[in-house]
């Protein structure tokens, strides 16, 4: 069983540039940790931070109709069917894409030497009806890292970026919430 997360990152302009949907860990002590740390590290932030210039998602209905619609074509839609996607389109989804990296993204996109780096936009899973359970949003402009329960309500608890907590800190402050 999952615990579903979101980990979004607002630029210092204010636009969404991450909305990336986690299955697994979702919680303050999983995935939250991984956020928190992610944060921490100085170097590996700076060059994320640098490298959200070539980040943008991906317009399926548009500019990239032709590149989603032949992954589409290739990719298995049941587990037991043959995968066809190349070598490119394999990687471009488990380096931006697949429900298990989560926090991960932000790494990835961190390390990458991509030209452009193409993103799901998954805000929407996270929305409404509570599908998703925790919500990890870098917020550039405001300098914070929030941490919400459902995004569409207000946050459990913000922290400033140039304030964060120490990691039991953390998790105390937000095992409130934590379900097993």
């Amino acid at each position: 069983m999952g615990t579903r997360n979101l980990t979004m990152v607002i630029d210092q302009q204010g636009e969404k540039k991450v909305a990336q949907y986690g299955q697994w860990d979702g919680y303050p002590s999983g995935v939250g940790l991984g956020v928190l740390n992610f944060l921490k590290n100085k170097d590996l932030f700076d060059t994320f931070k640098s490298n959200l210039s070539k980040v943008r998602f991906l317009d399926a209905e548009g500019v990239d109709k032709g590149f989603i619609d032949d992954y589409n074509k290739n990719a298995p839609e049941w587990s037991n069917d043959p995968d066809n996607r190349t070598e490119e389109q394999k990687k471009w989804f488990e380096t931006y894409c697949t429900r298990d990296l989560a926090e991960e993204v932000l790494t990835n996109i961190a390390n990458s030497t991509d030209e452009e780096i193409i993103l799901l936009d998954r805000e929407e899973t996270a929305t409404g009806d509570g599908w998703v359970e925790y919500s990890y949003v870098i917020n550039l402009k405001e300098n914070t890292l929030g941490v919400y329960t459902h995004i569409d309500q207000e946050p459990m608890k913000v922290y400033q970026l140039d304030a964060l907590p120490e990691d039991d800190v953390f998790v105390s402050e937000l095992e409130g919430v934590e379900e097993d």
